[in-house]
């Protein structure tokens, strides 16, 4: 059931992602196209973020007093820098969730998170945990009603966990507890704790790749960068009033991008919340293993035939070969050494290995590094095997990687014995020394390579190794004496079944000559499908800029998060007392007295351990907030914590407070009971005042 379902969400993930990487091709072309630079962009979005950043902490004031007004004073007196400065930073930190959040997403789609990949995958979820945290703190520092809302919410999801003996959230209910050491720590915790564990992350995230495109292309971050800076100006990111505790704001405008599970806590409760989060990256964490993907057999080095020249190890897209010190006392200094847990079994290897030659006859065909699953040796019996069944003037032989949907249909439905296909586990296994032996000695007239296109190779580098041996550009390159007017590359779509590789057979059929010129050759080979027209090229792409960016924009203020209704203030109750201890003190004779060391001779003997404090809180005689707080301490000898946002009806209200800190049984140690008229949006704090044993309110009322 688990792998039906696995299967379905990959599979609609695919054609999702597919249909915007068509789209986006014919806009930005598929150098260029965004979905396959997905991480990169992430990276670079973070690069603005902090760029932008360092401009803003200039001019930002530490303090309760002047976080709000220098916010202000950039964004309003230096709208043309400092206010852009602000956009850019919220924007592109906005701009960062939407492509981290798409690029996890594209690797569940296409299966490339389980096996030797899980590390990556692994790696990658603390950084969740560190994105979404820099991006919340931020909004702490700008201090405005929304910045508020976050810090008193994000304090009462701190508080559930048993970490504070005391009430974080207590800290933001009024304007005399709150500190200015509270926004130096938490510009110290945004601008540079965070940051610093975030590029440790991001370094960790990539270690076991080869080669890994941090960097999107050049033209990609002008035009994004371009993007963001004009919505900077025609949308630019504004405060959403100065705090006053006293009043709490109807609604707010939330960043849906960090805050979207902020309005759950009071729907449901901070442990649910917890719980979901937890639950979420639980489920992430053993994604990989659910169900654990089929092993395959790690590639092997023949030191008989590795002369250590390691193209293998340049071309391993995983960084699972490594050369090491010569070790059999052949006349070379280097030798591969492959680590399996890395190796995805990809044969790219193979296919960059001088010693992968099928013109070997007289001896074993065993090159420097071979794939035990499907051997140098076993591909060319299947060659020459399925060889033999062509006929005709034109016989093509195609050659389809694992990922290639397409080569299996056309196997299923040929009915001519002039096309065959040989399976192999990535395109770029084939070495080009095959392409020269099939020509070169007549088995077939024509050879197709069918790989992953659109950037979508299973093994990253598939597709980019083929093309450059093809041309002759990266070693082993294709013998010139190879006509590559025989050779067809086509990159086809491997999940979307819409393209078909039998047009490129045709189309490499039909430029064949009859009677092969000798001793032809050329370096142009056909690549199809043909390119598209561009008329339609460069509103493609700003349409799709256009749409990012109001995306971007859109839901970084809206849809808006209803705190009050119109005719509705807020109740706050938060202290913290001590009850009354378990038991009665006793004193202690001066012989007891005398049995203690010096500095423990208390005369009275009092039980550590404290009661429970209980709260009732009626309004208009009907009961809202009842609970009974335990002890905080690890000998239950510490104060008891109270603290509940209540949202209660404008107007004249009638409330009664009622704590008992004994173990009496009925009526209450303490009370309050008073009628106070609320105004819409007043918030008042209702705490208790261990000095006058008594309780008081703070905010005023009317």
């Amino acid at each position: 059931m688990h792998r039906i379902l696995l299967g379905a969400l990959q599979k609609t993930g695919r054609v999702i992602f597919e249909y915007l990487r068509r789209v986006l091709d014919r806009g930005f072309g598929p150098e260029l196209n965004p979905m396959n630079h997905l991480g990169a962009l992430t990276i670079y979005f973070f690069w603005i973020v902090t760029v932008s950043g360092i401009w803003l902490f200039l001019f930002f004031k530490t303090s309760v007093s002047g976080a709000y007004q220098s916010v202000e004073y950039l964004t309003h007196q230096q709208w043309y820098l400092g206010g852009v400065m602000r956009s850019l930073h919220r924007y592109a930190s906005d701009g960062a969730i939407i492509t981290l959040a798409l690029h996890m997403i594209r690797e569940f789609s296409f299966d490339r998170y389980r096996g030797n990949r899980w590390f990556s995958w692994i790696t990658g979820i603390p950084l969740l945990w560190m994105v979404i945290p820099l991006g919340i703190t931020g909004y702490w520092l700008v201090w405005d009603q929304l910045g508020w809302y976050v810090a008193l919410t994000s304090a009462e999801l701190l508080d559930w966990l048993p970490i504070f003996s005391d009430s974080m959230a207590r800290n933001f209910l009024s304007a005399d507890v709150l500190s200015n050491r509270f926004f130096t720590l938490m510009a110290f915790v945004h601008l540079i704790g965070l940051p610093l564990f975030l590029v440790f992350g991001i370094w960790l995230h990539v270690l076991r790749i080869n080669g890994p495109r941090i960097n999107p292309p050049r033209a990609l971050m002008a035009g994004s960068l371009a993007a963001m800076t004009l919505l900077s100006f025609v949308y630019p990111a504004l405060s959403q009033g100065e705090v006053d505790m006293t009043q709490v704001p109807q609604s707010l405008g939330l960043d849906w991008y960090y805050l979207l599970v902020y309005p759950l806590v009071k729907a449901w409760s901070p442990a649910w919340v917890w719980g979901l989060l937890f639950g979420v990256s639980l489920w992430l964490f053993m994604a990989p293993w659910l169900p654990p993907q089929r092993s395959k057999s790690a590639a092997m080095v023949d030191l008989d035939n590795c002369n250590g020249c390691a193209r293998c190890s340049d071309d391993c897209p995983f960084g699972a070969i490594t050369m090491m010190e010569r070790s059999d006392g052949l006349a070379y200094e280097k030798e591969a050494v492959v680590d399996p847990s890395l190796c995805l079994s990809c044969g790219l290897c193979v296919g960059s290995c001088p010693t992968a030659t099928p013109f070997r006859r007289h001896t074993a065909l065993l090159p420097g590094i071979d794939m035990p699953d499907l051997s140098a040796a076993a591909l060319r019996e299947t060659i020459l095997k399925v060889s033999q069944g062509l006929s005709g003037n034109h016989r093509i032989l195609v050659f389809g990687c694992e990922g290639q949907k397409q080569t299996a249909k056309l196997k299923s439905r040929l009915n001519d014995k002039a096309t065959a296909t040989v399976d192999i586990i990535c395109v770029a296994q084939l070495p080009p020394a095959f392409l020269d032996f099939i020509l070169n000695r007549d088995l077939a007239d024509g050879v197709v390579l069918a790989g992953c296109g659109g950037g979508e190779c299973l093994y990253r580098f598939g597709e980019l190794w083929t093309s450059l041996r093809v041309e002759r550009q990266r070693d082993p390159r294709l013998r010139k004496r190879v006509d590559t007017q025989k050779i067809a590359l086509t990159w086809q779509d491997p999940w979307s079944g819409l393209s078909d590789v039998s047009s490129v057979v045709a189309a490499l059929r039909k430029s064949l000559p009859e009677t092969p010129a000798a001793g032809h050759v050329t370096d142009e080979n056909i690549s199809l499908p043909p390119v598209r027209g561009t008329s339609w090229k460069l509103p493609l792409t700003l349409t799709a800029y256009a749409l990012f960016v109001i995306f971007v924009g859109w839901f970084s203020v809206w849809p808006r998060h209803q705190l009050l209704k119109q005719n509705q203030a807020m109740v706050s109750l938060s202290f913290s007392h001590a009850g009354h201890r378990v038991g009665d003190c006793r004193k202690l004779s001066q012989e007891e007295l005398n049995k203690l060391p010096p500095n423990m001779r208390k005369i009275d003997d009092c039980p550590r351990e404290r009661l429970p404090v209980r709260i009732i809180f009626r309004l208009n005689g009907k009961i809202l907030y009842e609970v009974s707080r335990p002890p905080t301490g690890l000998w239950s000898d510490g104060e008891s914590n109270i603290y509940q946002r209540m949202v209660i009806p404008a107007g004249k209200q009638k409330l009664f407070i009622g704590m008992i800190d004994s173990n009496r049984e009925q009526g209450f140690d303490y009370s309050f009971e008073q009628e106070l008229d609320f105004l819409p949006g007043q918030h008042i704090v209702v705490e208790f005042n261990n000095t006058l044993q008594s309780f008081v309110l703070i905010g005023g009322s009317s």
